[in-house]
């Protein structure tokens, strides 16, 4: 498979007071979509598993690796630069197919990134979505500082995450859940972090703290996080679950928006703290995505000048 690259723009200036008129987490309508989404995700969709994966032909067509590079202020001197690959919300279940899920794969391992971090969302309604479609992902774990991941929301459908994080630790990508690890690059190191999803995880800045100090790179699912992280020195925020809208006119807002600060793909600054928000690889709802193609992020992380 040949990936589609592109550039993505530099890091939009954020003011922290950019809101959206509702509040896109909350509320009877975001409720009640909610649990139709974990209804459907979790006991209709596995009915049909294996007959139907309609998503797969155009995630095989409009998949792209978008390319960035940042210095975030804070982040450790001396480092050489660090490679890491962002894969969001994959979405395992009747969506995808093995074979177009094991060639994105295989070719995002042909970059060589140094690390690769998974933002939440492996699996669409319940653990049971990785059967024949586990083994695709194993290769992720092959990156020389290895395989992470944090929870996302729908991880949480089945009420079986610590299924998920058993089963990914078989295949060498492990699970940070307010768990942060230090790791060695070149000469130095810097410490890996991730939270727990902001929905319907239970986050827990204190007990994240507590382990190494302040992550250099927190893996968020949820990109609302970020002014937190900020906060909390953080220099750089990886996130996912916006899907970019999934659907959205041609240079439009998106249709369906997931982000309280406005934080729907891409790269945001504010003060001296990093967030990239990927599109993420997968879809739920509807097996379809407009003017949100799939993506997975390739970020090149270097110490400030």
């Amino acid at each position: 498979m040949i990936l589609r690259r592109r550039e993505l723009k530099a890091a939009r200036r954020m003011t922290g007071k950019e809101r959206r008129w509702i509040n896109p987490s909350r509320g009877l309508l975001k409720v009640l979509e909610r649990q139709m989404d974990l209804v459907v995700s979790r006991f209709l969709y596995p009915r049909m598993q294996g007959i139907w994966n309609p998503y797969s032909r155009q995630l095989a067509r409009r998949f792209s690796v978008g390319e960035i590079s940042v210095s975030p202020g804070g982040w450790p001197r001396g480092l050489p630069a660090l490679k890491v690959l962002l894969i969001s919300d994959i979405h395992a279940g009747i969506f995808l197919t093995p074979e177009v899920l094991s060639e994105i794969v295989r070719s995002l391992m042909e970059l060589r990134p140094d690390l690769v971090a998974v933002a939440g969302d492996v699996v669409t309604g319940r653990a049971g979505d990785l059967d024949g479609l586990l083994m695709c992902l194993a290769p992720l774990s092959r990156a020389p500082l290895g395989g992470w991941y944090c929870f996302g929301n729908h991880d949480y459908f089945g009420g079986d995450a610590d299924d998920i994080r058993e089963r990914l630790d078989r295949i060498g990508i492990t699970t940070l859940r307010n768990e942060s690890v230090v790791l060695t690059h070149g000469n130095g190191g810097f410490v890996l972090g991730g939270i727990d999803d902001r929905l319907l995880g239970t986050p827990s800045w204190d007990q994240l703290l507590s382990e190494d100090g302040p992550p250099h790179l927190l893996l968020a699912h949820h990109p609302d996080f970020f002014y937190e992280a900020e906060a909390h020195s953080i220099p750089l925020t990886l996130s996912g679950h916006t899907h970019g809208g999934q659907i959205r006119l041609p240079n439009g807002r998106p249709l369906v928006r997931q982000s309280k600060f406005c934080l729907d793909e891409g790269a945001y600054a504010h003060d001296a703290s990093l967030l990239i928000v990927s599109r993420g690889l997968g879809s739920v709802g509807l097996p379809w995505r407009y003017g949100a193609d799939p993506e997975a992020v390739l970020i090149e992380v270097t110490p400030p000048a």
